[in-house]
């Protein structure tokens, strides 16, 4: 019974969002009430860790969806307004399954939250028309801090998403840079890489191995 009422509940309050999808202010009005209300719900004695779970997720998803709301009737348009509190309460969520469930896999609990931190800025960088310089220079900077957190807590998905971000970015620097520096500079930084590579190969080659066991190693 308690449950049926609780379901209720939830539909309840989707009724109400739907009623004022009229006036976005409302709505965001409505969902950032409801998920306080549930956010206390949850703290309830003896409620299953499961309905636990699924109360915070109600709660935080209502509270996101009302600030979603709020920004676009404020007329906002930065991407990382909508993206980054996504991917804040995604990380939030996944930090907390890793402590409590030590067999969890860091791609199953972090990935989707780094996906959503990263990837939409990624784009926008690559295939946006204008330049945008303070977005890719913080979004470098961004990918960095996640590569050293990753590596200190030994987290696979935060080094390897936080690299692949990193050298998109450097690939795309390049790119960039290749129409207002003389064509020289390239040829001779190529050409004193691969000297470089060649004198110290073997050394190259186990420093990769050790790196690929090391990250192989990593949950």
């Amino acid at each position: 019974r308690g449950r049926t009422l609780d379901i209720a509940a939830q539909a309840v309050a989707l009724l109400a969002v739907l009623l004022a999808g009229g006036s976005p202010r409302y709505a965001a009005a409505v969902c950032v009430l409801w998920g306080a209300a549930v956010g206390l719900r949850l703290l309830r004695r003896g409620e299953p860790l499961g309905w636990r779970w699924a109360f915070a997720g109600v709660a935080g998803g209502s509270e996101l969806i009302g600030a979603w709301l709020l920004l676009g009737a404020g007329g906002v348009v930065l991407l990382e307004a909508y993206t980054l509190p996504a991917a804040g309460l995604a990380l939030a969520a996944g930090a907390v399954a890793l402590r409590t469930r030590p067999g969890l896999n860091s791609w199953l609990a972090l990935g989707p939250g780094l996906a959503a931190g990263l990837l939409p800025s990624e784009v926008s960088v690559l295939f946006a028309p204008d330049p945008q310089p303070w977005r890719r220079l913080l979004l470098g900077a961004g990918a960095l801090v996640v590569v050293l957190a990753g590596a200190a807590r030994r987290w696979q998905a935060p080094v390897l998403l936080g690299g692949v971000t990193l050298l998109l970015l450097a690939l795309h620097e390049l790119i960039r840079s290749w129409d207002l520096l003389p064509r020289w500079i390239f040829l001779a930084a190529g050409g004193l890489a691969l000297i470089g590579l060649a004198a110290t190969y073997e050394r190259r080659r186990r420093d990769l191995a050790r790196f690929r066991t090391a990250v192989g190693r990593m949950g």
